[in-house]
């Protein structure tokens, strides 16, 4: 059935996760997969496409599973090849790291700042996975306000507190919640897509 009619995640992309869950692998060995298929899945039409991208400081030649900073992103662009999402995928541990966490929140901001020129929809959203913990950005693009608003660190002098954004990700986009979380997003883009 399509994303479309769906009322839940299919048991087969489920079991796509489930086969990796408790590997010690490389995220890209774990998660790039899945989560190519989760996004085909809820872009099921020629009116969208899925690309990789890949970390900023790399290109495709010198990108390897090994990387220093293990990151999965992706954009979706539409047929003009203008993106109306993006996602960046971390590893799960980054959940549980306050400098981690804040680094995943400052490189989702950072990403609205090349993409939000070209957006064709009023707002992007963009979505920062932690694993499977799920952080819903949303970016104006007339007005380049992103929400959830900026928490600074609390202070320069001190390392950061164990709590620093602790629950931000609190949503996981295998559950329910998640399920419904994604139909909103994508119905939105396809809804402003029509329009446009």
């Amino acid at each position: 059935m399509p994303f479309s009619t769906d009322i839940s995640w299919p048991a087969g992309l489920l079991s796509m996760f489930q086969l990796r869950s408790g590997e010690l692998a490389p995220i890209q060995g774990r998660y790039n997969g899945p989560y190519n298929k989760i996004l085909n899945y809820c872009f099921d039409t020629f009116d969208f496409f899925i690309a990789p991208e890949f970390p900023r400081n790399q290109t495709a030649s010198s990108f390897h599973v090994n990387s220093l900073d293990p990151e999965i992103s992706f954009i979706v662009f539409n047929a003009q090849y203008l993106p109306v999402l993006f996602v960046q995928i971390k590893p799960d541990g980054w959940a549980s790291r306050p400098d981690l966490r804040l680094k995943a929140d400052k490189e989702m901001r950072e990403q609205y700042d090349s993409l939000t020129s070209t957006c064709p929809v009023p707002h992007l959203h963009g979505l920062s996975l932690l694993g499977t913990s799920l952080r819903v950005y949303c970016g104006d693009c007339f007005t380049r306000e992103i929400e959830p608003t900026f928490e600074g660190r609390p202070s320069y002098y001190h390392a950061l507190p164990f709590d620093f954004l602790e629950g931000a990700w609190n949503l996981n986009i295998l559950s329910q919640e998640g399920f419904i979380k994604m139909k909103e997003i994508v119905e939105y883009i396809f809804a402003r897509e029509t329009l446009s």
